[in-house]
């Protein structure tokens, strides 16, 4: 199928497929998949700049759906999320000048492709290690960590702000949600920050270094860092989107294709995440991101050589695996609410027996 806005004709097959894993991810991961959404138009052969603004599209739509559910689920600590979309709106903007200035001079496809590769190789590398390790030792109570005492120990600035005839605000306040006694307000101002320049430059929500972030740097609890991402993907997606799109550099025929598959996977990713181990998540995020990573390095050695082969197979290693892992998610939800039915079952069961045996007590 041609898409004359993006110059490209790729398979609307693919795009869903594309989709329908990405959306899977984005309710599972707390991501709003851009790193996987961006990463694939880049592999079917779709311009640097157009996979770009279509891909912050795209995130925008299915962090919307996934927020709503996380949110009802409980999983979202907006103190914290707002603080963080603070941070992220100015890094958008930023991010957005720099990959414009990219593309005037002709290089943001080599650049754009290059940070992503090295981003998701090295993020993902981390990840999968951390979770092996885990897996070995098996720690038998749960440790705030070093990361995350230093963090939330960090000092920056006043620790009020007096707004003269109207309140004193609090500038080191608690998180409940996020289990957090008391923390900076700078400190998810400056990653939101970070954070927004990244997703802008790239492509993406940001979440799949946010999401981690917040686990591994602030200690929170894996169902709650992914809520709040998402909660703050929506501002970063929908804010590049909009910059994007008066440069005319957005596709919405590809997104439209992509969004209608992705809204049913973000329904079953965010369910999953109640049933599933938090560690399992973890594990899964980290093999998704580095093998997006490598799939994304072989997409632009393809493009350097010109070789179709080395693009077919960056195609069917990003879709392949990622749709292994979408695969997954689903399969360990159905083992979950099997398991659960079951137990419901067995208690049942247990109810009656005692109930019977009540009623031939009273009858002797």
């Amino acid at each position: 199928m041609y898409f004359p806005i993006a110059d490209v004709t790729v398979s609307p097959l693919l795009l869903a497929l594309l989709g329908i894993v990405v959306g899977t991810m984005t309710g599972f991961f707390g991501v709003g998949g851009g790193f996987l959404i961006t990463g694939g138009l880049l592999v079917l052969g779709v311009p640097t700049i157009y996979a770009v603004g279509t891909g912050l599209l795209m995130v925008m739509g299915t962090a919307i759906t996934s927020t709503l559910r996380h949110r009802r689920l409980g999983n979202v600590d907006l103190r914290l999320a707002v603080l963080i979309v603070c941070g992220t709106i100015p890094g958008v903007f930023l991010g957005e000048r720099v990959n414009s200035a990219l593309e005037e001079a002709g290089i943001s496809g080599p650049v754009v492709g290059a940070v992503y590769f090295v981003l998701l190789l090295s993020l993902g590398s981390l990840m999968v290690a951390n979770w092996l390790r885990r897996l070995r030792y098996r720690p038998v109570r749960r440790d705030l960590g070093v990361l995350p005492r230093w963090f939330q120990g960090i000092r920056l600035g006043p620790s009020q702000l007096v707004i003269p005839g109207v309140r004193t605000v609090n500038l080191r306040p608690a998180f409940p949600n996020a289990g957090i006694a008391e923390m900076s307000a700078f400190v998810p101002m400056l990653t939101g920050l970070l954070i927004g320049f990244i997703a802008a430059l790239l492509g993406a929500g940001g979440g799949f270094l946010l999401m981690p972030f917040l686990v591994y740097g602030l200690g929170i609890p894996p169902a709650v860092a992914i809520g709040t991402d998402l909660f703050q993907i929506i501002v970063t997606g929908t804010l590049g989107a909009f910059l994007y799109s008066l440069g005319g550099n957005v596709d919405p025929i590809i997104a439209i294709i992509m969004f209608a598959a992705a809204s049913v996977g973000t329904q079953i990713g965010a369910l999953a995440t109640r049933f599933v181990n938090s560690q399992r998540i973890l594990g899964l995020f980290g093999l998704t991101v580095l093998n997006a990573g490598i799939a994304v390095g072989i997409g632009q050695l393809a493009r350097l050589v010109g070789s179709d082969s080395l693009a077919l197979i960056g195609q069917l290693l990003l879709l392949g695996v990622s749709g292994l892992v979408a695969l997954t998610i689903v399969a360990l939800l159905v083992i979950a609410a099997v398991a659960q039915i079951r137990r419901g079952q067995r208690l049942a069961r247990l109810r009656e027996i005692r109930s019977a045996g009540r009623v031939a007590a009273g009858g002797d």
